[in-house]
C-alpha cells in the first residue's frame, strides 16, 4: 500500500511539473519589437557631433532612446550665411546601419572623419574603439554599406567625399573604400581612392543587396555612374549618364532593376534603369508638383515612392505599380511655419513616413492603406543648438 501510494504521488508530482515546465516554455520571454530612428545630429561645435535616437511607440509618438544623442567624437558641417545655397547639406545616407542591425556608421562632415557604433538589443549605441576613422577625403557626406561584400564575412562600405564644406581648402571628391570586419572595424582598402571631378560634389552611394556593384550620384557634376568593386575594395566605373539638373537623392526600386533620382534645380524627378551588369538607361522624367525635390524613400514592395521637397516644405507620393511611370497621388504640405523638408525614410512597418526638417524638427505622417500620408501630431523637436541643420535619418526595426 505505501509503495503504491508513493509512487501515486510521485506520478502526480511529474505530471505537476511538466504542466508548470510547459506553461514556463510557453510564455513569451522576448521584447516586443519596436522601431528606432536615428539622425545625424550634424553638431557643428568641435568634436560634438551626436547621432540622436529615437524610439516610436508604435503610435507615431516618439521618444528619445536612454543615453541619446551618442556623441561621435567628430564635427558637422555648417552653414553659411545663405542656406538654401549650401551646397554641402545637398547630400543623403549620412548614416548607414548594418541588415542585422548591431553596427551603425556615422559621418561627421568638418572633421573628414566617420564614427562606428555597436547597436544593443534596446536600440542603444556604443562607439567602436578607434572612432572617429578617417574618410579618406574631404567631407564624408554619404555612405554605401554592403554585408559581406568582400566575402568571408568582411564587408564593404564606399564613402562620397562631397569635398564642398565652405570652410575646408578646396579639394577634389572622391569614393573611398573600405573593408570593414565582423566587430564592426573599418580599414581602408588599399589603393581604393577613386578621384572624381573637381566641384562635382557626390550627394549619395546606393548600394543594391546584390553583386559587387554600387551606384553614385553627383550633384554639381549633373551626372549618374555604376560602379563594379573587386575583392580588394578597388572600383572601376562600368557606365555613366550626363543628367539635365543637380541631382541629390536617389532610391532603388526593390523588385526590378530601376532607379530614381530628385533633381532640386529644376524641379523633376528622374527615372533610370539598369541591367545585370549595371549598364544604366534613362528612362523618362517628370515634373514635381513640389519646389526642390531633394530626398526620396519607397515602400518594401515597390508600390509608392516618396520624394521631400525642400523649399515648398512638402511630401509627395507617387503609384509606382507601373514602375517606369510614377503617377502622382498626393502632394502634401508640411505642418509648421516656413517647413524645410530634407531627408525622408519610410517605417519598416509602412505605417509611418518620417521627414526630417532643416529648422530642426522631425515629422511623422501617418500612412494609410493606400500610401497616402497624413500629419496628425506636433514636429518633433530634436533639441540641437540653435542654427544646427541635422542631416541624414536611418530607421531601424529591431
Amino acid at each position: 500500500m505505501r509503495a503504491t501510494t508513493l509512487n501515486s504521488l510521485l506520478g502526480r508530482f511529474g505530471l505537476l511539473l511538466a504542466l508548470v515546465l510547459f506553461c514556463l516554455g510557453s510564455t513569451p520571454t522576448a521584447s516586443a519589437r519596436q522601431t528606432l530612428i536615428y539622425i545625424d545630429g550634424n553638431i557643428t561645435a568641435t568634436g560634438q557631433n551626436a547621432v540622436i535616437g529615437l524610439v516610436n511607440d508604435g503610435s507615431g509618438n516618439l521618444a528619445p532612446l536612454p543615453g541619446s544623442p551618442f556623441a561621435t567624437g567628430g564635427t558637422g558641417v555648417a552653414g553659411t550665411s545663405d542656406p538654401l545655397k549650401d551646397a554641402q547639406w545637398d547630400s543623403d545616407g549620412e548614416l548607414a546601419i548594418n541588415a542585422a542591425g548591431t553596427l551603425l556608421f556615422a559621418v561627421n562632415g568638418h572633421s573628414n572623419d566617420f564614427s562606428a557604433f555597436n547597436v544593443d538589443a534596446q536600440g542603444g549605441l556604443t562607439l567602436i574603439p578607434g572612432s572617429p576613422f578617417a574618410s579618406g577625403g574631404s567631407q564624408p557626406a554619404s555612405i554605401g554599406y554592403k554585408d559581406n561584400g568582400l566575402g568571408h564575412s568582411i564587408s564593404m562600405m564606399v564613402i562620397a567625399n562631397k569635398a564642398s564644406d565652405p570652410y575646408q581648402p578646396k579639394a577634389n571628391p572622391n569614393y573611398t573604400s573600405f573593408q570593414v570586419s565582423a566587430t564592426g572595424v573599418p580599414t581602408q582598402n588599399p589603393g581604393s581612392t577613386l578621384t572624381l571631378p573637381r566641384h562635382s560634389s557626390p550627394s549619395q552611394i546606393l548600394m543594391p543587396k546584390k553583386g559587387p556593384y554600387f551606384i553614385g550620384i553627383l550633384y554639381f557634376g549633373k551626372t549618374v555612374a555604376s560602379y563594379k568593386f573587386s575583392r580588394d575594395g578597388t572600383m572601376m566605373q562600368t557606365s555613366s549618364l550626363a543628367t539635365s539638373g543637380d541631382n541629390v537623392g536617389g532610391v532603388l526600386h526593390p523588385k526590378v532593376r530601376e532607379l530614381y533620382v530628385t533633381v532640386p534645380n529644376i524641379d523633376e524627378l528622374s527615372v533610370f534603369s539598369y541591367d545585370a551588369a549595371y549598364n544604366l538607361s534613362s528612362v523618362q522624367t517628370q515634373p514635381s508638383p513640389g519646389n526642390a525635390p531633394c530626398w526620396a524613400t519607397m515602400n518594401e514592395t515597390g508600390t509608392r515612392l516618396y520624394t521631400a521637397e525642400t523649399l515648398s516644405g512638402s511630401v509627395t507620393v507617387y503609384d509606382t505599380t507601373d514602375f517606369a511611370n510614377p503617377t502622382q497621388i498626393q502632394h502634401l504640405v508640411l505642418a509648421g511655419d516656413l517647413p524645410f523638408a530634407t531627408h525622408i525614410q519610410l517605417d519598416p512597418t509602412g505605417s509611418f513616413l518620417y521627414v526630417l526638417d532643416r529648422v530642426g524638427v522631425l515629422h511623422v505622417l501617418d500612412v494609410a492603406a493606400d500610401g497616402t500620408a497624413s500629419e496628425n501630431r506636433a514636429p518633433y523637436n530634436l533639441s540641437l543648438p540653435a542654427g544646427t541643420v541635422p542631416l541624414g535619418v536611418a530607421v531601424l526595426r529591431k
